[in-house]
């Protein structure tokens, strides 16, 4: 067992299967963490059938939600809670929980503004607690659907933070989905900026692509070209696929540069984009300069080879194997020769 802390996410209650495709995973959460969450659905659930939050609301609409804590533990537990809208992140996966990064700046209505949580709840042992989730919408209108998840994280207890302890954080998501009105909204995407980057050791582009409609871009590939300003030649290309894209959301799109090191001047990037039915074509000019030039250029050096032991040392220890060799086989046949 190692020092490190672990966290298990289990994304609860079939969004994400539903929404972008992946299976749920509730038993981690049931049997694992100690405790499970169930939704009481309200009046305006868009789908009975669904066990995460699909509601139909309306500018200026105030409610309660309900959702039932249950620990399975022999003493009481305390559950942190937060709410958080859903985003993408650089592998194309979406997530629940909170962002490394900034909201992107097309996302209109933050579910962190409309929600309201209690920040910590505590359970005795073997028992359940109902908690509200308050849910107070804008007065402005929007269009599309607003996507994010209530988190529910159980508190280490403090005989577990001690140094050199492990701690296990189980995080179980419940899925809320808001929308206004049917009218159909599509995802779009823009390319927002490209610049070199040091991505984990590695020099990189990096394309920030935006969805900045309130739509989920399910399945989308991406296929980059990138050229001299003005040439006509591909220089580097790269692919990825099955990315899964949260409203107003964006990610780093990346090209690695391992073999490729690029001298100072302009570039154009192109980017083929398909998914949700559609094909976007976008392409950006960019600049490389001398300082990032030399950065790209250091870091695909590659790793110089581990130095050899001299062959003196070799050639050493290959005469003592052969002495001994030697001295073993001669004693042994003396013995044959002369036995007792």
């Amino acid at each position: 067992m190692t020092k490190k802390n672990r966290s298990l996410w289990c994304l609860a209650f079939g969004l994400i299967a539903v929404l972008i495709g992946f299976s749920p995973q509730q038993t981690l959460a049931a049997d694992d963490a100690g405790f499970t969450v169930k939704t009481v659905l309200p009046a305006n659930q868009r789908d009975s059938s669904q066990t995460y939050f699909d509601l139909r609301v309306s500018p200026n609409q105030e409610q309660d939600l309900e959702v039932v804590i249950q620990n399975r533990n022999t003493t009481a537990l305390t559950v942190l809670i937060a709410a958080h809208s859903a985003f993408t992140n650089d592998n194309g996966v979406v997530e629940y929980g909170k962002s490394p990064k900034p909201a992107d700046p097309s996302l209109s209505v933050n579910l962190k503004d409309v929600v309201s949580v209690p920040a910590e709840v505590t359970i005795p042992a073997l028992n359940q607690r109902v908690v509200k989730i308050h849910l107070k919408m804008p007065s402005k209108p929007f269009l599309g659907t607003v996507l994010g998840g209530l988190q529910f994280k159980a508190k280490p207890d403090d005989k577990w933070t001690e140094k050199g302890a492990v701690t296990n954080r189980y995080v179980y998501a419940v899925g809320l989905m808001l929308t206004e009105s049917d009218q159909p909204v599509g995802p779009d995407l823009k390319l927002q900026k490209v610049v070199t980057a040091n991505d984990h050791r590695r020099p990189a582009i990096l394309a920030q692509v935006q969805n900045f409609e309130a739509a989920i871009l399910r399945n989308l590939q991406v296929q980059g070209y990138l050229y001299r300003a003005s040439g006509g030649k591909v220089i580097h290309q790269a692919e990825q696929d099955r990315i899964n894209m949260a409203p107003n959301s964006n990610f780093n799109f990346k090209m690695g540069l391992e073999k490729t090191p690029l001298k100072p001047g302009k570039y154009r990037l192109e980017l083929m984009a398909k998914g949700s039915g559609r094909t976007w074509k976008l392409k950006q000019v960019f600049t490389v300069s001398k300082q990032a030039a030399n950065q790209i250029r250091t870091l695909a050096k590659p790793e110089p080879p581990k130095q050899a032991l001299p062959w003196y040392l070799f050639l050493g220890g290959g005469i003592v194997i052969g002495i001994v060799s030697y001295a073993g086989l001669k004693k042994i046949l003396a013995q044959r020769q002369h036995p007792r």
